[in-house]
């Protein structure tokens, strides 16, 4: 008997269910992530972080606009209680306190984004890295990842920025490196449930590199928890830049960050000069709190609860 051929019209038809296979699953994942946004709209705590981040985004964006006297004004009026025109009260410089709290948003959101951002793409690359190679390159990272994580991140904090000097990008950098092991160790766990499924080991028989079977099929499939720690890291690098701020090592003068203004004016709260530091500290809150609040909105709706 004849061995039976495949014929140019069967691989016609098997090309296009493969075309329309592949327009299905990309229709699927679209309608997916549509559903994803209407149920993450629907959700009153994203509304309000959404709206409280979105405020000081506008004040960093425009701060001019906004704040009614310059930030590095110094007047006569110092310690001013709260009234009008200086809604917040002034400083022990005699400087607005609202309009400084107002410029000082720029400072801290020209940072934290960015250096979150920087943390999460490093983590992700060594997790999965991390997690697919596994062996020895595991076993070593695994353990400087551990050793990073024992130590106090205000610490190494400060070390960094003591030894390279205060700027915006060492800050920025020094914030991106100790964020990195923490996004890696998150990243390792998710890469190790998907290593062994079916579709790696399917791209491994097809002969595909190991670059594009991490970054091309496992990464897709571990993007929510990546989703979920940048949105959570943007939070910590708001709170981290502001601590290293308080304690001397945050942007260098004449910056009117929030951190630089608690630690500027805390003295003076024993003189019940409260306003100088309570709004500034409130300002990061406020947008710390507004970061977990879309942190926690995001993970609820791609985990499904």
């Amino acid at each position: 008997m004849s061995e039976m051929k495949p014929t140019p019209d069967d691989s016609v038809e098997d090309i296009d269910a493969f075309i329309e296979a592949a327009a299905a699953n990309l229709h699927d994942r679209k309608e997916a992530r549509r559903e994803s946004w209407r149920l993450l709209r629907r959700r009153p705590s994203f509304i309000i972080g959404v709206v409280i981040m979105g405020f000081w985004v506008v004040c960093a964006l425009v701060p001019d606009l906004i704040a009614p006297f310059d930030p590095l004004d110094y007047r006569t009026d110092i310690n001013a209680s709260p009234s009008w025109p200086n809604i917040f009260g002034t400083d022990r410089g005699g400087r607005d306190v609202f309009s400084r709290v107002i410029a000082g948003a720029r400072d801290i959101l020209k940072l934290a984004p960015p250096a979150a951002l920087l943390g999460v793409v490093f983590g992700v690359i060594l997790g999965l890295f991390m997690g697919f190679l596994r062996g020895w390159f595991d076993t070593v990272a695994s353990r400087v990842v551990e050793s990073f994580l024992s130590l106090p991140v205000v610490l190494l904090g400060l070390l960094a920025v003591t030894t390279l000097g205060k700027s915006n990008l060492v800050v920025m950098g020094t914030v991106a490196v100790l964020f990195t092991p923490v996004v890696a160790r998150t990243v390792r766990s998710a890469v190790l449930a998907e290593a062994d499924l079916d579709y790696v080991e399917s791209a491994k028989l097809r002969g595909e590199s190991t670059p594009f079977i991490m970054f091309r099929e496992i990464l897709p499939n571990v993007s929510s928890p990546i989703i979920v720690e940048l949105t959570v890291r943007i939070g910590y690098a708001v709170f981290t830049i502001a601590t290293l701020s308080f304690l001397g090592a945050g942007p260098p003068p004449p910056s009117p960050d929030w951190g630089s203004q608690v630690s500027d004016n805390y003295n003076a709260i024993v003189s019940g000069y409260w306003w100088s530091t309570f709004f500034p500290a409130m300002a990061i809150a406020s947008l710390v709190i507004a970061a977990n609040l879309i942190a926690d909105s995001v993970q609820s709706v791609l985990e499904g609860s």
